[in-house]
């Protein structure tokens, strides 16, 4: 539900269950950080469009952002006081939380880039035979480097994931300035990206468990772009919610009311897993209004 208490928008039931509704835009917790340049470009698209298209999803019970963080902010910017929402029960095991791995193109060989980082960076990295994943981002190994054949592990004093993470962006910074091109991919597409010669190298990131993401998002804290990727089943897409309603003043029943009419004259779409939107891959079942 909604802050003031409103009826929602819409349910809709499934293995998720997803709370339409339209919150305060102060009210909701990022976990990850802003891109300003992503930022300024959809913010751009949304002023032209006119209108919200897809729907945030956020935890119900923390109100921390799931998926939309660059949405929220876009908002913000263009004047706006609410924001449509899918509010969902983050506990619900059908709602997992994987990681994104960075791939580097363009390394001239192993070592060179693990001396790179102790040299450059002023990082402690280990040679070694083998980082497992389940070992990245417990003490000491905060990140791990391998070009499918040789491992190295970053090694540093640190108390939580968020700390481990914070290591994630020195070493973005330090290879980028070797002029290596940076990917993002799952885990299993990373090391696909090594056996087929698309990658030199991969930075094997800490997982997180979703109690890490909920306390640094109400810690005030926020983890680096691309550090979550979370899979929910059954989010709907193109709510289409023009900005007049989410820049008006009018009383929050009033606006969800108008909302809740327009997407009762929509059709609602059921599309299988796997859908490419607008070059988004959706591993989930997704609902598309018509």
């Amino acid at each position: 539900m909604s802050d003031e208490g409103s009826s929602p928008i819409l349910v809709l039931e499934g293995p998720v269950r997803h709370v339409i509704a339209l919150l305060d835009l102060w009210s909701v917790h990022h976990h990850e950080e802003v891109v300003p340049e992503l930022l300024k470009a959809l913010t751009a698209e949304i002023e032209r469009d006119g209108y919200l298209k897809h729907p945030i999803i956020v935890d119900a019970a923390s109100h921390v952002v799931l998926d939309g963080t660059h949405r929220v902010e876009a908002l913000k910017a263009l004047g706006c006081r609410w924001v449509a929402a899918c509010l969902v029960d983050y506990r619900n095991p059908c709602i997992t939380l994987g990681c994104w791995y960075r791939t580097f193109r363009g390394a001239s060989g192993f070592e060179h880039l693990v001396e790179h980082l102790r040299r450059e960076a002023g990082l402690e990295v280990m040679s070694c035979c083998e980082v497992r994943p389940e070992e990245v981002g417990k003490p000491p190994t905060a990140l791990a480097l391998t070009d499918g054949r040789s491992y190295a592990r970053v090694l540093a004093d640190f108390k939580d994931k968020w700390e481990a993470w914070a290591l994630v962006k020195v070493v973005e910074q330090a290879l980028a300035s070797l002029g290596l091109k940076l990917g993002f991919q799952v885990e299993e597409d990373a090391f696909k990206e090594l056996s087929r010669g698309r990658a030199s190298v991969v930075l094997m990131t800490p997982r997180l468990a979703k109690e890490d993401v909920v306390e640094v998002a109400l810690s005030g804290r926020v983890f680096p772009y691309k550090a979550t990727r979370h899979v929910v089943p059954a989010r709907p897409l193109f709510l289409n919610v023009p900005l007049s309603i989410l820049r008006a003043s009018r009383p929050l029943e009033e606006l969800e009311a108008e909302v809740r009419r327009s997407l009762a004259t929509r059709r609602l779409r059921r599309c299988p897993p796997g859908m490419v939107i607008e070059g988004r891959r959706y591993e989930e079942e997704i609902f598309i209004f018509e």
